[in-house]
């Protein structure tokens, strides 16, 4: 199934409908419960395809039964003077089936739905959805069973009529169906499969007991003689479905309206988070600037022209890497470390002996993420605060421990450098993690070790 297409699989269930039809009339076997199996099992591929959650799935599930009920019979009514009788039920039922598949696969397009994360709710939960198929289908053999016979069209169009024409009726369905639906979203026991069937069978004979009684008496205007036009378990059966048809409709438009308002905040989430990100680059960048320019003004006073130019082609190269990945906050760790190796070869050129950097990274470890050019703001800091000589070196190791990535150098510190230190750089990278990923990054400090443990994406 993977291969089609979800349009391929409803013209798939089309045709299997109408064979299905065909079969049945020739054999003399009853097809509701085969078509009712084969319209469940084609909403719920489809639900899954399209990454759904049980809820709107459940919901799809009878809406689609209801519509094909309603489209079927109506359905067979317009098509009986221009098709033979043993080709028009087959007709009407693939045209149901087509009409069916495309306004719930409109439905999930438009909703939208994340395949690898709705599908995982889905798999679990596949006991709920077989006690809703044993519901439907046992629904499906009393009505054919004890139903059929005293639920012919005419009465049918004459209930639905009552309906209708009654305005306290609809009032008490759709309103009553409302309070469900609040009652149902702060009870979690009615979230449950259990919870959730017994609630569905008892609001649905309760509320359809209650309106058919006000058809029936003709309420709120009364009349003599009560259900003079039909009778009680004719009225019944008619506000189930019509009980039904509403709250399926209100909990198809609930879940539009959640789903919609859901990613509408993720939507301002991320818009928020890049904001945050672009506004802390900006600090970023300038404060690495800074430090270079400096270095580039000593070599100039100390006269080394030479090393100057390296340093300034050295340092273009680097803004070339920055501007590259300028729309990207979270880099690979292996790139992030080609640009430490190009960082490295820059300070050579101003301490061509005073430091030494070692690497220990583990080969799984590469393909992680962390936030671009955090590596560098901690080496950088290392060498603004800490003194750098060929006979006092600067030791830094960038290791990967479990779930992080280390930079840790040893403490000699300028004389200077704790009253001048704003931690801007420290502060900048804990405030993108947070943004990125909602983890802080984590500084240790000892007698003659300082390091940054920075979380790998």
């Amino acid at each position: 199934m993977k291969t089609l297409r979800c349009s391929h699989i409803i013209h798939i269930f089309a045709l299997i409908h109408a064979i299905i039809v065909l079969l049945c009339g020739a054999l003399s076997v009853a097809d509701e419960f085969i078509l009712t199996v084969a319209t469940v099992s084609m909403i719920a591929i489809i639900g899954v395809r399209k990454g759904q959650g049980l809820g709107i799935i459940a919901a799809c599930v009878i809406a689609g039964n209801i519509l094909g009920f309603v489209i079927g019979t109506y359905g067979a009514e317009l098509l009986s003077n221009i098709l033979p009788y043993w080709l028009l039920h087959a007709i009407t039922s693939f045209i149901t089936t087509e009409l069916i598949g495309f306004s719930i696969l409109l439905l999930f397009n438009s909703i939208g739905g994340g395949k690898s994360s709705q599908s995982k709710q889905w798999m679990p939960n596949l006991v709920p959805m077989l006690l809703m198929l044993a519901l439907l289908l046992a629904v499906r053999v009393i009505y054919s069973k004890i139903f059929g016979n005293m639920l012919s069209d005419q009465v049918v169009s004459l209930s639905l009529r009552l309906l209708l024409s009654n305005s306290l009726a609809i009032i008490i369905l759709i309103c009553c169906n409302v309070i469900y639906l609040i009652v149902n979203q702060r009870f979690e026991w009615l979230s449950t499969p259990l919870g959730y069937t017994i609630g569905i069978i008892v609001e649905t004979a309760a509320i359809a007991s209650i309106t058919a009684v006000v058809i029936g008496y003709n309420l709120p205007f009364g009349t003599d003689v009560a259900f003079q036009n039909a009778s009680f378990i004719q009225l019944f059966s008619i506000t189930i479905i019509a009980n039904l048809l509403i709250y399926v409709a209100m909990v198809l438009v609930s879940y539009v309206y959640q789903t919609r308002s859901r990613i509408e905040k993720e939507q301002e989430k991320r818009r928020f988070a890049q904001y945050q990100y672009n506004i802390l680059k900006q600090q970023v960048n300038p404060h690495f600037l800074f430090n270079s320019l400096n270095i580039l003004n000593g070599l100039i006073e100390e006269q080394k022209s030479e090393e100057a130019s390296e340093y300034v082609r050295k340092l273009a190269s680097l803004y070339r890497y920055m501007l590259q990945n300028e729309n990207e906050h979270i880099v690979r760790l292996q790139e992030e470390l080609q640009f430490i190796d190009q960082y490295t070869d820059l300070l050579k050129v101003r301490f061509p002996k005073g430091f030494v950097i070692e690497k220990d990274i583990d080969d799984n470890s590469y393909s992680r993420f962390v936030i671009q050019c955090s590596l560098q703001v901690l080496i950088e800091n290392a060498f603004k605060h800490n003194i750098v000589r060929a006979e006092q070196p600067l030791q830094i190791t960038i290791a990967t421990e479990a779930d992080y990535i280390v930079v840790r150098n040893n403490l000699q510190p300028k004389s200077s450098s704790n009253e001048n230190s704003t931690k801007v750089g420290l502060k900048n990278i804990s405030k993108q993690y947070m943004a990125a990923i909602g983890k802080d990054i984590e500084v240790i400090k000892g007698e003659n070790i300082f390091e940054v443990k920075l979380p790998l994406i």
